[in-house]
C-alpha cells in the first residue's frame, strides 16, 4: 500500500515538474529558444551567486546550484500562470525568478550550515564565517589600542595616512 502511494506521488511529482516545461495553454514543451529565454537569466545569475561567496568550493557550488534552481523554478512555475500571453508570462516569469532566488538563496543557506556543523564547524554560512573572522581581527586590534589601524581598516583615514598605517 505504501509502495503504491509513493509510486504514485514520485510520478505526480514528476509530472508537475515536467509540465513546467509546457507552453501554457498548450501540450507541447518549450523549444531551445524560449527556454534559453527563460532559464539564462537564472544560471547566469547563479552562477554569480557561486562565485561571489566566500568560503571553498563546496560553498560556492551549494549557492551558486541553490540560486539557480530556485530562480528557474521559481521563474518557470509562476510564468505559467501568464498563459497564452508571452508578455505577462515573461514578467511573471521575472518575478518568480527573483523569488525563488531568494527562496533558493534560503534553501542554501541551511545547507551550507548543515555542511559546517557536519565539517565540526558552529554550523554558519560562508558569509557568516567570515564576519566572525572579521569581528575576531578587529577585536584584536581593540585589545591591542591599534585606534589608527581600526581606523584606517575602516577606510576613515586619509589615503596617505592609511597607506602608513595598513602596510
Amino acid at each position: 500500500m505504501l509502495g503504491k502511494t509513493l509510486s504514485t506521488g514520485g510520478r505526480f511529482a514528476g509530472n508537475a515538474l515536467k509540465s513546467l516545461f509546457k507552453v501554457p495553454g498548450t501540450n507541447q514543451y518549450m523549444g531551445k529558444g524560449e527556454l534559453t529565454l527563460r532559464l539564462l537569466p537564472d544560471i547566469l545569475f547563479g552562477g554569480l551567486e557561486g562565485a561571489m561567496t566566500p568560503g571553498d568550493i563546496g560553498d560556492k557550488l551549494i549557492a551558486g546550484t541553490s540560486t539557480a534552481l530556485g530562480g528557474s523554478l521559481g521563474g518557470l512555475g509562476l510564468g505559467r500562470l501568464g498563459g497564452t500571453n508571452q508578455v505577462l508570462g515573461t514578467g511573471l516569469d521575472i518575478g518568480g525568478s527573483i523569488l525563488g532566488d531568494f527562496a533558493g538563496r534560503a534553501v542554501g543557506d541551511q545547507i551550507q550550515r548543515g555542511k559546517d556543523k557536519v565539517a565540526g564547524g558552529k554550523g554558519l554560512t560562508a558569509y557568516e564565517r567570515l564576519n566572525e573572522k572579521d569581528r575576531e581581527k578587529l577585536e584584536q586590534l581593540i585589545r591591542e589600542d591599534q585606534t589608527g589601524r581600526i581606523l584606517a581598516e575602516l577606510g576613515l583615514l586619509p589615503a596617505s595616512t592609511q597607506s602608513a598605517l595598513i602596510s
